[in-house]
């Protein structure tokens, strides 16, 4: 890790359904501390790279932050791994559950309200999050939003950046893939996807992929610096953005095991356009697009230019487009692709108009 940066400390912390989740401390006395969710697939460990120059956890500290770096229910490589939670989890966990308690636990330790950075669905997580998204009482699996909740979770965030982490997956696509995702045809491919990983998670409720990265980048780390920075990886990340060695490290270190439910989550949305729960049997009657009026903490949303996955203009409009923030701010990252933009953010001006919205916000 960066040289700049003190040991870590694994801190485990309980969610409210009694699962522990893990996450990587690097603490800073008297600063405001700063919580870091990866994304889909992947774990805490592409906010902190083993390499000079890719550790955003290490750039933080150097800005005078406290960092935690959180891998969500059944992310991460041991001893730095949450548990599963048998892996019959979607999404929506981990705003309403994981996230929850870790937000909780660190302004309890702190003293002040946090600072989040989340990326892809780890920004998406922060938006269920400060909708006041909590499991349902009557309904096993399902979740219900909770504008009391909302109201007191969105007091706990002095502000936060989401990379890359859109509301809504309807409209702001190329016309050529808009087209492509209402055809009957992909609309039916989708749809058969969805329906095989919810019968898949029933019985095989987890997709190993970091077990598989990480086995597959210490065997063959050349065929891994091959793959990872080939043409094929660009609707994924940018390897001219990056380097092959980052490129390699990013497909070793940052894969995470992830469950098929929450996967079907993710299709379900790309085949809908919008971003809703997901229980155990498929049902998606909470509608998170719907719901961004909610969030109130201010919120930056940064955005690759040449993201594939998430175009930037979706991200603007439908993400700061729909908040109630009083204060946000946009940011274009030019020439990046889905994943390389977190490796050439902006942090100085990110962090010091973070501090600004925190100190206009109390």
């Amino acid at each position: 890790m960066a040289a700049s940066l003190p040991d870590s400390t694994v801190v485990e912390v309980e969610a409210a359904d009694g699962v522990i989740i893990r996450c990587r401390r690097y603490r800073r006395e008297g600063a405001r501390a700063v919580v870091c969710g990866h994304g889909l697939a992947s774990t805490g460990y592409e906010f902190d790279l083993p390499l000079a120059g890719f550790s955003l956890a290490g750039k933080l500290y150097r800005l005078g932050y406290e960092v935690w770096i959180m891998n969500f229910s059944g992310a991460g490589h041991p001893p730095w791994q949450s548990e599963p939670r048998g892996a019959r989890h979607s999404g929506d966990t981990q705003g309403a559950l994981d996230l929850a308690a870790v937000v909780d636990r660190v302004v309890e330790e702190t003293g002040q309200p946090c600072f989040y950075i989340g990326h892809s669905f780890g920004g998406m997580s922060l938006y269920i999050y400060l909708q006041g998204t909590a499991p349902s009482e009557s309904a096993s699996g399902a979740f219900v939003r909770d504008p009391e909740l909302a109201r007191r979770r969105n007091g706990k965030v002095a502000a936060a950046l989401t990379v890359g982490s859109p509301a809504s997956l309807a409209d702001d696509l190329p016309p050529w893939w808009e087209r492509l995702r209402r055809t009957s045809l992909m609309q039916s491919v989708m749809t058969k996807i969805e329906g095989f990983l919810l019968r898949r998670s029933r019985r095989k409720p987890l997709i190993p992929v970091g077990r598989f990265s990480r086995r597959f980048g210490f065997r063959h780390p050349w065929l891994t610096r091959m793959i990872m920075s080939g043409f094929l990886m660009k609707p994924y990340l940018r390897p001219e953005m990056m380097g092959k060695e980052a490129c390699r490290l990013f497909g070793t270190w940052a894969g995470g095991d992830v469950a098929c439910l929450h996967v079907a989550q993710s299709v379900h949305a790309a085949r809908t356009g919008e971003l809703a729960s997901m229980d155990r049997e498929g049902d998606g009657r909470l509608n998170y697009t719907d719901g961004m009026g909610a969030v109130t903490a201010p919120l930056a949303a940064a955005a690759g230019t040449r993201d594939f996955l998430c175009p930037a203009e979706g991200i603007r409009r439908k993400v700061l487009g729909e908040v109630s923030s009083e204060h946000t701010l946009f940011l274009p990252i030019n020439g990046c692709g889905h994943c390389d933009m977190l490796y050439h953010l902006p942090l100085e001006e990110i962090t010091g108009w973070m501090e600004w919205a925190a100190a206009a916000a109390t």
